[in-house]
């Protein structure tokens, strides 16, 4: 990338590569669109099979956004391109998730969840209505957490979550995805300073969550987790 920007011409012809590709594989792809000034350009990309539709813009200063849309909401993410080969990869990576994401509510749990007493980096515990996920933040996420104390309140609303099982375990080895119809018991625990669960699943996996005591996750895992487990749920 120079000082003028990206080659967007050149990534205009690799996007008009990969379009004839896809569209030989059945997908649905638009025409690449160009504003104007020639600065910005856009392609749609959509499936039957999908439950998005996706749309990737990219402009000359290297910024590209991917816009995932499903008939209820959108998700939006910003990625830098700096070469060719970032835009390739990029490309790939976006259809190759837009064939498995599904856009979902999510209540945000806890902000300070860790998977053990050894694990110090901190993540976002997040409710969706079939699964729970915990998802790694990074250092400075965790020590902003534990140095000012911020975290969830009570009152923190829904967020939507692009939602894809596989890109999420594969993003780092410490975050979870927790199918809750594959629960077999949970046990909610409560301390003084930090709380958290263990979980064992139906194939006989455990998983082990703690946050911060000053965050709401144990009261909502244990109102959406009873009707589940029943008795099988300690608190």
């Amino acid at each position: 990338m120079t000082r003028e920007g990206i080659p967007l011409d050149e990534m205009a012809e690799l996007l008009e590569h990969r379009s004839g590709f896809w569209s030989a594989e059945g997908l649905q792809v638009s025409p690449v669109l160009w504003t104007d000034d020639r600065e910005h350009l856009s392609l749609q990309i959509a499936s039957t099979d999908w439950h998005v539709h996706l749309t990737v813009e990219l402009h000359r200063s290297g910024w590209a956004d991917l816009f995932f849309v499903s008939p209820t909401h959108t998700g939006q993410e910003p990625r830098l391109v700096r070469s060719l080969d970032a835009w390739s990869a990029l490309l790939d990576e976006a259809v190759t998730r837009a064939s498995r994401l599904r856009l979902l509510p999510a209540r945000l749990l806890a902000r300070t969840c860790t998977t053990g007493w050894l694990d110090w980096i901190h993540g976002e515990l997040l409710l969706l209505p079939d699964a729970l996920i915990r998802v790694r933040s990074g250092l400075m996420d965790s020590v902003a957490n534990s140095t000012s104390g911020s975290g969830v309140t009570a009152k923190d609303p829904y967020q939507v979550v692009a939602y894809d099982a596989e890109s999420i375990r594969s993003a780092h080895r410490t975050n979870k995805v927790i199918a809750l119809a594959e629960l077999s018991e949970a046990r909610l625990h409560r301390g003084l300073t930090t709380s958290g669960m263990t979980a064992t699943m139906r194939d006989g996996t455990r998983h082990k969550l703690l946050w911060l005591s000053s965050e709401p996750a144990g009261r909502l895992l244990r109102d959406r987790l009873l009707p589940v487990l029943g008795q099988r749920l300690t608190h």
